[in-house]
C-alpha cells in the first residue's frame, strides 16, 4: 500500500476501528489516485479498490493494488471476509454519504457498527505533501490567469455574466476543470463568483461569504443579468481546479476612479488580510488568528468608516486542497492551530452594511516554518478599469 493508505491503517487501529469504507470521490482520490466511481476498502491486511465503471481507466491512474470490478455491498462483505473479518467497527465517510447508500451499506454489513471516519480522514488531508502543494500552486497561477482577464474588458453596460463568463473562458485556457469540488453536499459552483453593486450585499449561497444573486431561484448566487455601471464597486472570486486540486483567490475593481470612499474600504480589507498572514504561525491556536482579524477591522477606516462601521462575515478563511472547503475553517469556534504544510484561503471581506458597500481580497497560501507563503500572485490592490461604453 501507499504512505497515505499505511498512515490511515495506523488512524483507523488507534481509534478501534476494524476496517473502513470510502465512496467519496476526493476520498479515493486522496488514497488511490483516481475519482472515477469506486467503493475502496482498507482491512487489516491491505486495501482493494472495487470499481464500478472505467475499469481499465482506473487501473492506469490507481496508486494502489488491487483494483477490481465492483462495488455492491455484498463485494464488500466478501473483501472483508476475506481479509477475515464478518464484524466489528466499520468506518465510513458519513458526512458525505446519502442516507439511501447509508442504509443499503447497514442492511448488507448487519454484523458491522458504522462510525464516521470523515475526521480521521480530514485530519490526515489538512497537511498538504510536497507533490500536493505543487499541485495547489498551479492552480493558483490558474486563478490568476482569471484576475489578468477581467482589467481588459470591465466596462459599463456589460453584465456580471458576461464579464464572468470572459475570465471563466481565460480560466478554461489556462487548465481550469471547470467546476469547484466542494465536500458540502448541497453546493456546487464552476468556480467564477462575481458581484457588482447592490448585489455586493447578496449572500446566497451555502457559505458565509457575499455570492451574488445569482441567475435564478435555482441557482441563486454567482454572477447575475445586471450591467455594470460607472462607480461601481466588482467582487471577483475565482476557485480555480487544476490536476484536481483548488486554489482560491478574490480581488476587487472599480469601474472608473475609485472614490475615497471605496479606497478606504479596500485598505481595510488589506489591513485585515495582512494581520490574518502575520499572525499564520505555526503552533497558533487558529482563534488566535481570527482574533487578529478582528483587532485589524475594530480600528476602522476613518473618517469614512469610524470604529464599528465595519464587520466581517464571521471567518477569515479555509482549507483547501482536493476541496475548496476543507477544515480548518478560520473563524473563533475552531480548535486546531496552525502547522506547517497547511493550504489556506485567506478570505477577507470587509462589509459596511450601512452603505450598501464590500470588498475583497483572498489569496492563497502554504503555511511553511517562518509563516505563510503566498501562491497567488494578483495584484493585491484595488484595481481601476476604464469606463468605455460596452
Amino acid at each position: 500500500m501507499n504512505d497515505r493508505l499505511n498512515e490511515l491503517q495506523k488512524h483507523l487501529a488507534e481509534n478501534g476501528l476494524d476496517a473502513a469504507v470510502l465512496v467519496h470521490p476526493r476520498d479515493v482520490l486522496y488514497y488511490a489516485g483516481t475519482a472515477r466511481p469506486a467503493t475502496l476498502v482498507v482491512g487489516p491486511r491491505g486495501a482493494v479498490l472495487l470499481v464500478r465503471r472505467g475499469l481499465d481507466l482506473a487501473r492506469r491512474e490507481v496508486t494502489l493494488a488491487p483494483v477490481e470490478s465492483g462495488g455492491g455491498w455484498d463485494t464488500v462483505a466478501a473483501v472483508l471476509a476475506s481479509q477475515g473479518l464478518t464484524g466489528g467497527t466499520l468506518g465510513a465517510n458519513l458526512d458525505v454519504m446519502p442516507a439511501q447508500l447509508y442504509r443499503r451499506m447497514r442492511d448488507a454489513l448487519p454484523g458491522w457498527d458504522i462510525e464516521d471516519i470523515s475526521p480521521l480522514v480530514l485530519s490526515q488531508r489538512i497537511v498538504k505533501d510536497p507533490q500536493e502543494i505543487q499541485a495547489i500552486e498551479r492552480a493558483a497561477a490558474v486563478a490568476d490567469t482569471g484576475h489578468a482577464a477581467l482589467p481588459s474588458i470591465l466596462r459599463p453596460g456589460l453584465s456580471e455574466l458576461a464579464l464572468a463568463a470572459e475570465v471563466e473562458a481565460a480560466l478554461r485556457r489556462a487548465g481550469h476543470e471547470g467546476y469547484q469540488p466542494l465536500r458540502y453536499p448541497g453546493a456546487r459552483g464552476g468556480g467564477v463568483l462575481l458581484m457588482s453593486g447592490e448585489n455586493l450585499t447578496v449572500r446566497g449561497g451555502h457559505g458565509l461569504v457575499v455570492t451574488g444573486s445569482g441567475l435564478s431561484p435555482g441557482t441563486p448566487y454567482g454572477p447575475s443579468r445586471r450591467e455594470v455601471r460607472p462607480g461601481d464597486l466588482v467582487v471577483l472570486d475565482i476557485g480555480a481546479t487544476y490536476d484536481g486540486y483548488t486554489a482560491d483567490e478574490s480581488r476587487t475593481y472599480t469601474v472608473g476612479q475609485a472614490t475615497a470612499a471605496q479606497e478606504a474600504l479596500f485598505e481595510a480589507a488589506l489591513a485585515v488580510e495582512e494581520a490574518v498572514l502575520s499572525a499564520l504561525r505555526p503552533g497558533i491556536p487558529v482563534a488566535e488568528v481570527y482574533a487578529a482579524a478582528e483587532a485589524a477591522l475594530a480600528r476602522g477606516a476613518p473618517p469614512h468608516f469610524p470604529p464599528g462601521r465595519l464587520t466581517l462575515p464571521g471567518f477569515v478563511g479555509h482549507g483547501l486542497g482536493l476541496e475548496i472547503d476543507e477544515p480548518p475553517v478560520l473563524w473563533p469556534r475552531e480548535e486546531t492551530s496552525i502547522a506547517v504544510g497547511m493550504a489556506l484561503a485567506v478570505e477577507v471581506e470587509v462589509n459596511a452594511p450601512a452603505d450598501g458597500m464590500m470588498a475583497k481580497v483572498e489569496d492563497t497560501v502554504v503555511i511553511e516554518a517562518d509563516g505563510p507563503r503566498l501562491l497567488t500572485q494578483a495584484p493585491r490592490r484595488l484595481l481601476a478599469c476604464h469606463l468605455t461604453e460596452a
